[in-house]
């Protein structure tokens, strides 16, 4: 389990102080697969860097695998930081592995040396240290590239060397910064798909720092978003992708769903978004069951109301389905009122895009 208590992180630079961390807590659970996202400058990278303590915090408590490695202590002065020692703190991050987005491989190794290289001070003998690559070379499906170096890579290649030398002692937590970033969509999906087979098959702990939305949607449980240094939304990944709350995570939303377009459709004034009269543009939300045809039908039966649908878009959020239909509803006040209370019984969300009285 990772625990983050009121965590403040703030850079003093010649141009003036940058909060990068502004009273963050956050607790992810054993075995998740944890998505922490917000545009560049949000703060996430510095979140993550201070889990291992590769930056310390001005302060907060900072707690992973049972082991609390930042606390705050009263003092004669005030509250103060106080880390682990450094051996401890040595100790400590053996059980945190961590990938970055540009690998940091040494390039006059081969892929087997990098992946050694964390075991060279384990007091392991060169059979146990072989043996171990060759088990991690295997994990990450890497075998025939032992005696390679990094520039005869592909990208996707090298962050599988990384993810292996990350695991070479066996950590609990795995700490991915941007690890997808620098490559091309084909790799990323196989990045990806490799971290979820280590999270199932060593109940690996991940922490994903991300700035796409299709990443969180592909693999993780959880998400925190981030904003000018603090988590300004988070919770259950399906859940956020329902019912987001904050304007940027809408915003990050719109990335990956085919509803977006409705915003352009509407600045451009497109026929088909047109309303005039009682009509309303409304986007309808149906999770798990909701059947999008079967709520459609039943309202033009049940108040005579016209159903135009715009645009459709269903989403699969780990293995639950999330329907967004734009659709124009036609009829008479009364009708459209009556239409309203009754998704919100059925519990179907219903957001009113636009109601311009246009011909």
């Amino acid at each position: 389990m990772i625990e983050i208590k009121n965590l403040y992180k703030t850079y003093h630079l010649k141009t003036g102080d940058v909060e990068a961390a502004k009273n963050v807590s956050l607790r992810i659970e054993d075995g998740e697969i944890y998505g922490i996202i917000g545009y560049s400058g949000a703060g996430k990278s510095t979140l993550v860097r201070c889990i291992n303590l590769l930056e310390v915090p001005d302060a907060g408590e900072i707690t992973v695998n049972g082991v609390q490695l930042t606390r705050m202590v009263n003092t004669a002065k005030g509250e103060k930081l106080e880390k682990i020692g450094n051996r401890q703190l040595n100790q400590a991050r053996k059980g945190i592995g961590m990938i970055f987005q540009h690998f940091n491989l040494l390039d006059r190794s081969t892929v087997f040396d990098n992946v050694a290289y964390p075991l060279k001070y384990s007091g392991k003998s060169k059979q146990e240290i072989k043996k171990r690559v060759h088990e991690l070379l295997e994990l990450v499906d890497l075998t025939d590239k032992a005696s390679v170096y990094p520039s005869q890579l592909s990208g996707g290649q090298k962050q599988r060397v990384a993810i292996a030398r990350a695991l070479a002692n066996n950590p609990g937590v795995l700490l991915s910064d941007e690890a997808t970033s620098a490559l091309d969509p084909e790799a990323t999906e196989a990045i990806l798909n490799l971290l979820k087979k280590l999270n199932a098959k060593l109940g690996l702990t991940i922490v994903l720092i991300t700035h796409e939305m299709s990443v969180i949607k592909s693999i993780c449980n959880k998400v925190a978003v981030m904003e000018n240094g603090e988590v300004v939304e988070n919770g259950d990944v399906y859940d956020i992708f329902a019912h987001p709350k904050q304007t940027i995570t809408r915003r990050f939303i719109n990335t990956v769903s085919n509803l977006s377009k409705i915003n352009k459709m509407i600045a451009e004034d497109v026929p088909l978004v047109r309303t005039s009269g009682n009509d309303r543009l409304v986007k309808l939300t149906f999770e798990s069951e909701s059947t999008g045809d079967a709520v459609i039908s039943e309202i033009s039966k049940r108040f005579d109301v016209r159903v135009n649908i715009v645009l459709a878009n269903v989403e699969m959020i780990g293995d639950r389905p999330l329907g967004g239909i734009i659709v124009i509803l036609k009829g008479n006040e009364e009708a459209i009122i009556n239409t309203f209370r009754y998704l919100e019984e059925i519990k179907v969300g219903a957001e009113v895009l636009s109601n311009e009285r246009t011909a």
